[in-house]
């Protein structure tokens, strides 16, 4: 029986720890595998993985830590202060000296455990300091492979605090048997980022198990107070400016001045640094009660499931959101930008439409040909379906990983 550990170091149970969840659930990787998880604890980590985790692995919390629980010491210091000890922690090289640190208590917790692959599930790159130390560590402990799962595009190296981490990055890199991304945009984008081979590198695509609704559309759109005869768009994702937010507003704003009707609502499911912004540019844009902000609803499942449209106007910086499967398994037509693997999800006019990041034109017209014609919403639906459950079910995506772990320690038997 083969023995894996998972690795994971997150705030909270985010969107990168879904996968977790997956391999958590599934009943082959129980019956074949020896399971356990280590993980630094916090109490909103830890509720979230209850909440989705029945019946969790072995679990070994660690008393691990991540630079910004050092360097957010300061942020309600007065500014001079707060920057004196920002710019310390850079010269001291806190970052370093915490790496040494989660180093220690890994390659403690990996000692005499003979396991024989590390999967470390790291929320983007460099991502949690933890995940670049556990490749190293599991080396040191005589971990037979080490695969490094990365949900999201490279930081690229701008600014001093970005080159510090070079060292770092490529130890973790090359203390990786594979590093593995959910797309092949973001496996190239690793090659030439990182140096690696195709031999170092891997595209495994990540699925999503499908949550249960509970509650009935006609109940979210009277809650929304979202009249019947006007589609419902729904956009979950965090308000930052490279979730391109500010695009779909200026698509919607180009289909009410073409007199699109009857106009559809927008219903925002997120909160971020750039809520008031945008609350300001809806109302410029004359989009006031046609655009909904929710903040963060707990249940976004309810709401796709209520939507006519699921819309992600991401203009950069993502890699294969779990949001555009979610809406598949859902038969939710998708509009989405080609950026990530995005692209890799949705088969544009077959299973959604795909169009360029930041073009505002080609995204009004995209979803005013979806708000027109429910036929075509009905055809993309069903045939987002259909791709979802034969590519990007939990079960599938599990399965190809189990098959990956098998071939490694065979290579490494040979």
């Amino acid at each position: 029986m083969m023995r894996i550990r998972f690795h994971s170091d997150c705030d909270y149970f985010a969107g990168c720890e879904n996968m977790l969840a997956n391999f958590f659930a599934d009943e082959r990787l129980a019956r074949e595998c020896e399971v356990s998880f280590s993980y630094r604890p916090t109490t909103e980590y830890e509720e979230g993985f209850k909440s989705r985790v029945p019946n969790p692995p072995k679990l070994t919390p660690l008393d691990i830590l991540d630079f910004h629980q050092v360097s957010g010491l300061a942020n309600d210091w007065p500014a001079p202060l707060r920057i004196l000890y920002k710019a310390l922690t850079r010269v001291l090289l806190v970052k370093y000296w915490i790496f040494l640190w989660d180093f220690c208590k890994i390659y403690a917790s990996l000692s005499g455990q003979k396991i024989d692959v590390l999967h470390i599930n790291n929320g983007g790159f460099p991502g949690a300091v933890s995940c670049l130390a556990a490749g190293p560590a599991a080396r040191l402990a005589g971990v037979k492979r080490v695969v490094h799962m990365i949900n999201n595009l490279p930081v690229p190296y701008r600014g001093p605090d970005r080159w510090l981490d070079w060292p770092m990055d490529h130890l973790a890199a090359d203390s990786a048997t594979l590093v593995v991304t959910a797309s092949n945009d973001a496996r190239d984008a690793f090659a030439q980022f990182l140096g690696l081979s195709q031999r170092q590198t891997a595209v495994l695509p990540n699925g999503i198990a499908a949550r249960a609704v509970t509650e009935a559309p006609e109940s979210v759109r009277l809650r929304l107070r979202v009249a019947k005869e006007r589609p419902l768009i729904a956009v979950v994702a965090v308000l930052e400016p490279r979730k391109g937010h500010a695009v779909l507003f200026e698509a919607l704003a180009k289909l009410k001045k073409d007199g699109l009707s009857p106009f559809p609502v927008t219903a925002l499911g997120g909160d971020g640094t750039i809520r008031a912004e945008l609350e300001a540019l809806a109302k410029s844009l004359d989009l006031e009660g046609d655009v909904l902000f929710l903040g963060w609803e707990k249940k976004h499942f309810d709401l796709f499931n209520a939507a006519d449209i699921v819309a992600l106007p991401s203009t950069g910086f993502e890699d294969f959101p779990n949001v555009i499967l979610e809406a598949m398994s859902l038969s939710k037509p998708v509009v989405a930008t080609q950026v990530g693997g995005v692209a890799e999800q949705i088969e544009n006019g077959a299973s959604g439409l795909v169009v360029a990041p930041g073009d505002s034109d080609a995204l009004a017209r995209a979803l005013g040909s979806l708000c027109k014609d429910a036929s075509l919403r009905e055809e993309l639906g069903k045939a987002a379906s259909i791709r979802f459950q034969e590519r990007f079910t939990a079960k599938a995506s599990v399965a190809r990983y189990i098959d990956l772990y098998k071939s490694l320690l065979a290579e490494a038997r040979g």
